[in-house]
């Protein structure tokens, strides 16, 4: 465990009563390096961004947590030799503008965070990653779990596959699903699968184990009709390990415990 993690957790025994987050996340086995930004301010997470990117590493995972001045953002990096590009944007409109002008300029949309700032505003933080390949790309806006499902399954007809869900809720608990689409030329899907209680969740987990896919992103939320669960599923017989909403302390020392076993954190959810 690094140094910085240490002295994070004995920060957060120091403050129990003042955190709340659950965290959960996706462990692999890789050969990869991989660098964390934790619980920063903005200002922070985008100049510890600029330092790992000049180490020759790229976001691949963003998350964020409280609110107004009290917000907190998350990172997970992973050594590459793809060029990456961070942006804050203040609105959907911003965003889908941001999304038409980094395609045209060669840019892959990899990764969509958002948070709500009353009902009807939203901030958006978007990671790119340069796009060789040229690969065309989608992001959807979408309002229900059935919207998400059925959206889905009409660009998986045209070969775009799901790569990531990112979802928010306005202060009533309406939620929001943004859900970025990769082309594939090889007709191998990935799709998403919807639970509402954790159990549920476990029982489509261990089966979808079974029939040699993973999961590979993870969003778990409280709406105004009901609690979700929901995840990302692809094509896979690697290894994996799965831990679902546990505390800081408890998940930091679960990470710990993986680590020695020669697992990596490769994405997390985190919420208050």
């Amino acid at each position: 465990m690094s140094p910085f993690r240490l002295l994070f957790i004995a920060f957060f025994l120091a403050s129990i009563p003042l955190a709340a987050q659950q965290i959960s996340g996706i462990f692999r086995p890789t050969e990869a390096k991989m660098e964390y930004i934790e619980k920063v301010d903005w200002n922070s997470f985008t100049q510890q961004h600029r330092e790992f990117q000049q180490k020759g590493y790229r976001l691949t995972s963003v998350q964020s947590t409280g609110i107004g001045k009290d917000r907190r953002y998350w990172g997970i990096l992973t050594e590459s030799t793809l060029a990456d590009t961070l942006a804050l944007l203040n609105s959907w409109p911003e965003m889908v503008k941001a999304k038409r002008a980094m395609a045209a300029r060669g840019w892959l949309l990899t990764t969509v965070q958002a948070y709500a700032l009353g009902e009807t505003d939203a901030r958006y933080i978007a990671v790119w990653h340069r796009n060789p390949d040229d690969l065309p790309h989608k992001i959807w806006k979408l309002d229900t779990p059935e919207s998400l499902d059925k959206k889905t399954e009409e660009m998986a007809q045209q070969q775009f596959y799901i790569q990531g869900i990112e979802t928010f809720t306005t202060p009533s608990g309406v939620a929001t699903y943004l859900a970025i689409y990769h082309y594939d030329p090889l007709p191998v899907r990935n799709y998403v699968a919807t639970s509402t209680s954790q159990a549920d969740f476990n029982t489509n987990y261990n089966l979808r184990i079974r029939s040699k896919v993973r999961v590979t992103d993870l969003e778990f939320f409280q709406a105004k009709e009901a609690r979700y669960w929901l995840a990302v599923y692809q094509p896979g017989t690697y290894d994996d390990r799965v831990i679902l909403n546990l505390p800081q302390a408890d998940f930091y020392g679960k990470w710990d415990e993986l680590e020695q076993a020669n697992f990596q954190l490769i994405n997390w959810e985190i919420r208050d």
